[in-house]
């Protein structure tokens, strides 16, 4: 894994986690973006949150497989992003508290387009990364479902989760044996 890789891997760990909390507890992004009362408003949040869940996975995976090609057209399209997050604050149709998302947007592109020049390689164990990836999510995952869900069913999505994980690193990248 490379340092652009990296850096697309803790992006999507961090999409993916926004992700999570807009689906598991709405009303938090829903008062943050200063969105009106109201049921759509709610599904609007939480169907972002479901793209958000979903392009962070992709993040994950195009990272840990060291997708060049992904890694290379995401940083125009993330600038691009910001572009049209950033004018929808300037054209009013979205509160300040959006800029907080292009910001990232921004930067995120910005890193992984420096670490792509870089041409740095790290010397990165994709299953194990893989592995850490699953535990940080489920952790994640347990934290947000804990008010909604109860302390069983958050250790439940804890488990779910990192099995998931554990699951697909080791059929995508069978750990190394050492004698």
């Amino acid at each position: 894994m490379d340092l652009a890789a990296l850096t697309m891997l803790v992006f999507g760990m961090l999409i993916t986690a926004s992700g999570m909390t807009g689906l598991f507890m709405p009303e938090l992004l829903h008062d943050f973006f200063g969105l009106s009362a109201g049921g759509l408003a709610m599904l609007f949040v939480m169907a972002c949150s479901q793209a958000s869940l979903a392009m962070g996975l992709y993040y994950i995976l195009a990272a840990v497989n060291n997708n060049r090609m992904f890694i290379r057209w995401s940083v125009p399209l993330r600038i691009m992003n910001f572009a049209v997050f950033a004018s929808m604050v300037l054209l009013g149709f979205a509160p300040r508290q959006w800029l907080l998302v292009a910001g990232l947007e921004f930067l995120g592109a910005l890193v992984t387009g420096i670490g792509f020049r870089s041409h740095r390689s790290l010397d990165v164990d994709p299953f194990n990364t893989l592995r850490i990836a699953s535990i940080l999510l489920a952790f994640v995952g347990a934290l947000v479902s804990l008010q909604p869900l109860g302390v069983y069913g958050s250790a439940s999505v804890f488990l779910a989760v990192s099995t998931l994980g554990f699951m697909y690193a080791y059929r995508m990248f069978p750990p190394v044996r050492t004698p």
